[in-house]
């Protein structure tokens, strides 16, 4: 648990991190987290409870619910939320990559939306994420998301993907959800051995041009 600094209007945010995710992305940072979830140390919902309320009586204008994919905690993120008496913004920080029982549960959870979307194209998907039908499913969520709470996308940008990632992302929120506020982040960080990722970091170029495409299609642009 700690502070961090999001996208503007989330800071400062305090960060909850649950062990375990749905997808098995190539580029993972927590990778240890995911595929192993079960070797996280327990934690006492009580003691939780504590210690959030104390962050945000140190100034934390947010809470993020992050992983992994949060998702997969579902029922004890439920839990804890129950158990809080403070109020404070939740953000739900999530690859959206669930099913229809998790929309239902999650509707009114949420104050914020900050949806990470991947990959462009089912390819990408199977071979860098491990889910070949992470593009319609994401979508789906994502539209069923718009309205309920700020929404905000985030999309890493992939060295060499412009024209099978970036691109269809961008079309697609030009013309789906346009005043989606949308977030370009160049922390792309490459795996040691990599198959399927990108092997090389982002280049000033490829970000310039990212830019360029989001401005043209009038894309709500955040930091």
């Amino acid at each position: 648990m700690l502070f961090s600094e999001e996208e503007e209007g989330l800071n400062p945010s305090f960060l909850l991190h649950f062990a375990g995710c749905n997808l098995r992305c190539e580029h993972c940072t927590v990778i240890e987290w995911n595929e192993q979830p079960a070797a996280a140390d327990e934690t006492d919902l009580d003691v939780l409870k504590g210690r959030i309320e104390e962050r945000i009586r140190q100034g934390a204008r947010t809470m993020s619910l992050l992983g992994g994919e949060p998702a997969v905690n579902i029922y004890g993120i439920l839990e804890l939320l129950s158990r809080l008496d403070c109020k404070t913004t939740v953000i739900w920080n999530s690859n959206m990559y669930y099913n229809d029982i998790i929309n239902e549960l999650i509707e009114g959870l949420a104050d914020v939306y900050l949806a990470d979307i991947k990959v462009g194209n089912n390819r990408c998907a199977e071979k860098i994420l491990g889910a070949a039908d992470y593009p319609e499913v994401v979508k789906k969520n994502i539209l069923r998301a718009s309205g309920r709470g700020r929404l905000l996308l985030r999309h890493v940008i992939l060295p060499g993907h412009t024209e099978c990632c970036l691109k269809p992302i961008l079309h697609w929120i030009a013309d789906e959800i346009p005043e989606a506020e949308l977030s370009l982040r160049t922390n792309y960080v490459p795996p040691a051995g990599a198959k399927a990722a990108p092997t090389g970091y982002l280049s000033d170029k490829e970000f310039e041009n990212a830019q360029q495409i989001a401005t043209k299609l009038r894309l709500n642009l955040v930091k």
